[in-house]
């Protein structure tokens, strides 16, 4: 079965061979990607790197001599649209246009037997299916918008593809995923960061709806009237799902059209954070992974495990989401009108989505704790686990609400809002087992299960509370013109105003280090940032680290040691800088 991946390496080979060429006539032609407004490149960037994917993908599968009809007409409907691709690329077709031809695409898919069997309704599997492959046809094309993202997240895709098929014994299967897989690989050679060719239209399209139906051919196990039908699917393309998803709702409460362009894609707003162009690219990688991680995990091992796995994933992925959109990317003219504004409103009631997760994990942490205890699904359990589980929802979500555990705002969690989650999880925990032992005298329950679900409870809303704050932290970099400044005082004042200078841009300051009198804190850390010395080491401090600002962070100086400082910053022709914080009563 191996043998049938052969066709991948053809892939790779004929596309690292035509790319150059296409490279070429694209840049002779004046088939090229012109800077704008609202585009990333800021170059102009030969197209048609898509032409060179889809002749390598045809040539390689040809090749490879299919004999099903499945891979012949995926390929032809692929390959129809690249051809639409193309002449948007070449003379711009209208939304709708492109949008027909999909669905026209998508409609042959389904004629033709090449569908979904998830509901047994003929009707609402061609409907799904359609949804199906027209939503991550274009999930890929929105995709394509940074240097190396959508060829990138297809590879990954197609190498779990190609995994599934490998176990599945589906020689089409393999034929087709490994072609893929190996084109893509082969344009990432020219199109990684820095690119030196797009895809284009011709490109996206045609891996797109590769990528789509790749789920509708080999005969999978899954893929035929069982619970994993769009559960694998999902995770494996859960990237441009996501990304997708979330710029559409984020236009949607700008009161923008969907359809506008713009640079407001999950990997600009990463790029806005701090993050470099590659390491964007390279965490939706990894996301990407992941997904696809789980999705093979369930596919081994059942959906027992794979499914707290999975539920994990997509809200950890939401409240990226939420993470990110708290960045405003959109001109300040702009403001949500209507039913906009209406959903606006409700996105900004933090208590409402706080409620909403708290509530997903309980029955996570509930079903979770059930696992560990009775492992394989516990089949024997599960009316018991179905009849309580409402009743402990119940108990811990009102300890949640008495306790105002929702009523924190996340990034700036500490510790005390931890102690009151260990709080309030104890508190939900207790209650439940006295409504079990009220209600069912405790019959056919496990205590154990009990002292699992509040730690696991514990462990899950914590990890939400600091999510944010770690995000914001690990994403954090200092404006590249910041001046450079060390901070007198490695105590709880320097602490502060170490994050005022973080959190204040408009200071233009970056703290590159502590000073303290303090021995025993010489050579410790502070929030991450190095305590060099004391006052005997301003001098190398301010050689070794460019400082041209001493920040006094303490009020406790003594007269005597602050005359010393400020001489030693005078004879070094740095500014001495005393930070206050000041109450004055104004009424």
């Amino acid at each position: 079965m191996g043998m049938a991946a052969w066709p991948g390496l053809l892939a790779f080979l004929l596309v690292v061979v035509f790319t150059p060429l296409v490279k070429r006539i694209a840049a002779q032609t004046g088939m090229v990607a012109v800077p704008k407004a609202d585009r990333w490149h800021r170059t102009h960037i030969p197209l048609m790197g898509g032409v060179g994917i889809v002749v390598a993908s045809v040539v390689a599968v040809l090749v490879g001599h299919p004999t099903s009809m499945p891979v012949w007409v995926l390929l032809s409907c692929a390959t129809g649209l690249a051809v639409v691709g193309f002449v948007d690329d070449v003379r711009v077709l209208k939304p709708q246009t492109k949008l027909f031809l999909q669905i026209f695409a998508a409609g042959v898919m389904t004629v033709v037997g090449l569908q979904f069997q998830f509901t047994g309704i003929v009707a609402l599997d061609m409907l799904i299916t359609l949804v199906w492959l027209v939503g991550i046809t274009n999930a890929l094309n929105l995709l394509d918008n940074m240097d190396g993202l959508a060829a990138g997240i297809a590879a990954i895709v197609a190498a779990f593809r190609l995994s599934f098929f490998l176990a599945d014994g589906s020689a089409e299967g393999v034929l087709l995923s490994s072609v893929l897989l190996g084109a893509c690989l082969g344009f990432l050679v020219f199109n990684f960061n820095p690119a030196s060719i797009f895809m284009g239209d011709t490109g996206s399209l045609f891996l797109g709806f590769m990528v789509a139906g790749l789920s509708l051919v080999g005969g999978w196990p899954y893929a035929r009237g069982t619970t994993l039908v769009l559960v694998l699917p999902v995770l494996v393309v859960l990237v441009p799902i996501f990304d997708t998803t979330f710029v559409t709702v984020a236009r949607i409460l700008a009161g923008r059209p969907v359809s506008q362009g713009g640079r407001d894609h999950t990997s600009h707003r990463l790029v806005a954070l701090g993050m470099s162009e590659k390491q964007a690219v390279l965490t939706l990688y990894g996301l990407a992974i992941a997904g696809g991680g789980i999705a093979w995990f369930s596919y081994r091992q059942g959906l027992s495990y794979g499914a707290v796995l999975a539920i994990l994933l997509v809200l950890g992925t939401a409240l990226l989401g939420i993470f990110l959109g708290r960045l405003k990317v959109y001109p300040e003219g702009e403001a949500p009108s209507g039913v906009a504004l209406l959903l606006a409103d409700f996105t900004y009631r933090r208590q409402v989505v706080t409620v909403a997760v708290d509530t997903v994990l309980v029955v996570v942490a509930y079903y979770t704790a059930y696992l560990l205890r009775f492992e394989a699904g516990f089949p024997s359990e599960q009316a018991v686990f179905a009849q309580s589980l409402p009743f402990v929802l119940l108990a811990q979500v009102v300890a949640f609400l008495v306790m105002g555990t929702h009523r924190g705002i996340w990034r700036y969690t500490g510790l005390w809002d931890l102690i009151r989650l260990a709080q309030a999880c104890a508190a939900g925990t207790v209650l439940s087992v006295l409504g079990v032992l009220f209600l069912y005298r405790f019959e056919g329950f496990s205590r154990a299960v009990f002292v699992i679900h509040g730690v696991l409870l514990f462990v899950l809303v914590a990890a939400t509370r600091i999510s944010f704050r770690a995000l914001d932290s690990s994403l954090r970099r200092d404006p590249p013109d910041a001046e450079p400044v060390l901070v007198y005082g490695a105590g709880k004042g320097g602490l502060l105003v170490m994050r005022e200078v973080r959190e204040n841009l408009d200071l233009g300051w970056r703290v590159v280090g502590f000073l303290d009198d303090d021995v025993t804190k010489h050579a410790t850390r502070v929030d991450g940032v190095r305590v060099i010395g004391g006052l005997d080491q301003l001098a190398s401090a301010i050689g070794a680290t460019g400082a041209t600002r001493v920040v006094l962070a303490t009020p406790k100086l003594s007269p005597e040691r602050l005359g010393a400082l400020a001489t030693v910053c005078e004879g070094l022709e740095v500014s001495l800088v005393q930070a206050h914080l000041r109450f004055e009563r104004l009424s």
